[in-house]
């Protein structure tokens, strides 16, 4: 009986692969393109790479028209599904880019553009402030958030643009001081605070002066800057126990050991940062106070 034989040798090149043919699906794995596409297909039938279909290729920039009438750019999605907005220089929005003046806004401040001339309702001449702040307009001029101041920055809060609490309250002078913060109970007055929270425009150092009211030994608050120190320093408004009415007092720190003008710091001004800090008072011996003036000016004497 015949047996047709094949050699063992023909079998095995039979089986082998030809050569350059495509992986298996799914046995390999693919690699990530400089667009963030698969540069390997999935597609069996397909022998080379190719860029995914779609309405544009990724990262690609086309010109465009601004709605100004000028040229253009946009540049196609990452997922090539098209392109994103035009991006117009120097374009406008419908939106305003600047603010309208709004009154009784602690944030807001009065610039000013030369040392001992401001630009508002309350002018300094010689060191001296005349009149009072209306504070409105935008923080600074050509000073910016985080960055050192570059111009006088001087700036006043009125009484109700303080956080007041406890048994103080918004009052009328019967001293010819206008609007005022007083306490309604000052044999109660062991709890509250005055509590004034400037918006600071730019890095400085910072001098508080305050309206105090000055009744001969009666003239001294409990004061802290961002809460400290713990326990509150002594604010004293007038050492002299001479005085009889409201009078600017910059803001000085006396320890509670310590006797009447001997003083940790005086000026006490801070080195403040740009942003929001807190100013706050409470009861000692005077049981009312007017508004406050804020200013980088160390020459500044606002006026009587």
């Amino acid at each position: 009986m015949n047996r047709s034989w094949t050699p063992l040798s023909l079998l095995l090149v039979a089986a082998l692969p030809a050569c350059g043919s495509s992986p298996i699906e799914g046995s390999g794995t693919d690699t990530e393109s400089s667009s963030g596409s698969s540069s390997a297909s999935t597609d069996p039938s397909s022998a080379t790479d190719v860029d995914p279909p779609g309405a544009c290729v990724p990262g690609k920039s086309n010109a465009c028209a601004c709605p100004s009438g000028g040229a253009g750019a946009q540049v196609c999605k990452a997922d090539a599904s098209g392109f994103g907005a035009c991006e117009c220089t120097g374009a406008t929005t419908d939106e305003p880019t600047t603010n309208e003046p709004t009154t009784n806004d602690p944030t807001n401040v009065t610039a000013t553009t030369e040392a001992g001339t401001t630009t508002d309702a309350s002018t300094t001449t010689g060191g001296t402030t005349e009149g009072t702040t209306d504070t409105t307009g935008e923080p600074g001029t050509s000073t910016g958030v985080n960055a050192a101041c570059n111009d006088v920055v001087t700036f006043e809060l009125e009484p109700d643009e303080a956080t007041i609490s406890g048994d103080w309250k918004l009052a009328m002078s019967m001293l010819g001081e206008g609007q005022i913060i007083n306490l309604s109970d000052p044999m109660d007055a062991n709890e509250g605070s005055i509590l004034y929270q400037p918006d600071i425009p730019c890095d400085d150092t910072w001098y508080i002066w305050a309206r105090i009211l000055d009744q001969q030994s009666n003239d001294s608050y409990l004061a802290t800057l961002d809460g400290q120190p713990n326990p509150a320093a002594i604010f004293e408004g007038d050492c002299t126990q001479n005085g009889n009415g409201y009078k600017w007092a910059v803001l000085n720190w006396r320890d509670s050991n310590a006797n009447s003008c001997d003083y940790v710091e005086d000026p006490w001004a801070p080195v403040w940062a740009a942003g929001v800090h807190d100013i706050e008072f409470q009861f000692r011996e005077a049981v009312a106070m007017g508004r406050i003036l804020i200013t980088n000016d160390p020459d500044l004497v606002p006026a009587p």
